[in-house]
Parts: structure tokens; sequence; C-alpha cells
């Protein structure tokens, strides 16, 4: 982690140095791919921030508030002549916007992580889910990036037209609020319960994969059902009655259902 480091001190970073160094060490592709996409000018600031985490995080510290303030201030005044504005400064709608991204980045995140449950195989039920969780992301990936690159840009303009203009785009923004899209399959308000004949294509290695991979959507969704979260809790918190439990149940149905194709089918693999 020492290349990590050396950039970190380095008072001139280069911005593209820097996104390959955060591509070898992070195992967030999704983060990968978002800082692939920008400019040091809008994104200077949060890869200071996430390569101070990945160096804190392998030295088995936690890196404190005040270092992480301190960090992106000072990267915000390599990139700008505008000092950083103080969070106590801030207008209620861009204190709004930022929590949005964090949301956004989170949600993001778990898109990442679905995908990389499923597996590589390229069976026609795990092509399909695997293109219902990319179009869902898509979108938070475009709000999550215009809404950081408005906020970035209110931050260094001075007070006058300019920024009113960014502000009101802003205030445009989260008047609309976003809807998460749901990557799993509904159909009529119901969730389809997929034909499963394609685990007979996939090789052993990604049966094998998808099996690991069901048992942990399996536990979160039942996690979900009993707690309202995907990590057990110290004391059952039941979903109530309603539309959002009925969806999560007819979800567990079809995982469970698909778990057992993909067992039976590993079953009957094994040699006599």
């Amino acid at each position: 982690m020492n290349d990590i480091q050396q950039w970190l001190d380095n008072p001139g970073r280069d911005y593209s140095a820097g996104v390959t160094l955060f591509a070898r060490y992070s195992k967030n592709r999704a983060l990968v791919r978002y800082f692939q996409s920008g400019t040091a000018r809008f994104r200077m600031g949060k890869l200071v921030y996430e390569m101070g985490k990945i160096k804190e995080t392998s030295a088995g510290t936690q890196m404190s508030k005040d270092t992480v303030r301190t960090r992106f201030i000072a990267s915000a005044k390599l990139t700008s002549a505008k000092p950083a504005t103080a969070r106590t400064q801030l207008p209620p709608y861009i204190l709004a916007a930022k929590k949005e991204i964090a949301s956004l980045y989170a949600l993001i995140d778990k898109r990442h992580r679905e995908l990389y449950d499923l597996g590589t195989s390229n069976a026609d039920d795990v092509v399909r889910k695997r293109k219902r969780i990319l179009d869902s992301r898509k979108p938070a990936i475009d709000r999550a990036d215009r809404l950081y690159r408005l906020k970035e840009a209110w931050i260094k303009l001075e007070d006058g037209p300019a920024r009113e203009r960014v502000a009101s785009d802003i205030r445009e923004m989260l008047a609309a609020p976003w809807k998460e899209q749901p990557a799993i399959e509904i159909e009529n308000s119901k969730l389809k319960i997929e034909n499963h004949d394609g685990v007979k294509k996939m090789t052993d290695l990604d049966l094998s994969k998808r099996r690991s991979a069901l048992r942990s959507q399996i536990t979160k969704t039942q996690n979900m059902l009993q707690y309202q979260s995907i990590r057990k809790a110290d004391a059952p918190a039941p979903m109530p009655d309603g539309p959002k439990r009925d969806e999560y149940e007819r979800k567990l149905k079809a995982l469970q259902h698909e778990y057992t194709s993909v067992c039976d089918e590993l079953e009957r693999r094994k040699p006599a």
C-alpha cells in the first residue's frame, strides 16, 4: 500500500494515476467505473477520501473524521481556487443532495454485489436476471453522477447568477424524488417463478457458484421477512402484512424453487 500513501502525500496528485491505483486495490467495481468516467475537477475529493479508506483499512485502523475532512479540503484546494465550503454554511438542499448521493452509492454497490452473486453463467435465466439488475442500476448511476456534478459545481462557484442556476437545477432534481426500480422480476404485480431448465446448460462450476449465491439470497430474503434487514437482528421484527411482504414471500418461493433445481441437477451429475 506504499504506492497509495505516496499518492496521498503528493501535493500535485495525478487523477488518472489515482484512479489506476484505486482500480488495483478496490473491490467496488461500480465505484471504479464511476471514477474512470469522471474528471479531477468533479471527483478528486471523493477519490482522495476512498483511497484514504483503503489505506486505513489495510493498516487495520479507521480513518478519523478530522483526517477525512482535512484530506477532502486539501484536495478541493488543488482543483479549485475557492476554498471548500464549511458544512455549517451549506444550505438545506445541498445537504439533501449529499445525503441522496450517499444513498445512491449504497444502492449501486448493492446492485454490484447482486451481479457478483449471479456468477458468470450464460444460462437464459441468469442472463435475464443480470439484465434486470443492470437496467435497475443504470438510472441510479446517472442520477448520482448528475447530482454529484451539480453539488460540486455549486461548491466551487461564487455567489451570483451562475451559482443560483446550479442551485435551481439541484432543487428541481430533489423535487422529483428518486424511486428505486426493483431488480426482481414482477409480472402483473406477481413475481414470476421462472423456468429453470436453463440449469442443465450450466457447467458444474457455475452450478456450484449459483448454489452458493442462492443460499445467500435466500438467507437475506428470510431475514427481510423476519427482521426487515438483510442481516439477522438481536430481536425479530417481522415485516407487516401488505404488498411488500407478499412480494418478498413470492421472491423467496422463486429463489427456493431455483435452489432446488440447481441442487437436483448437481445431484444428478454425481458419478454413480
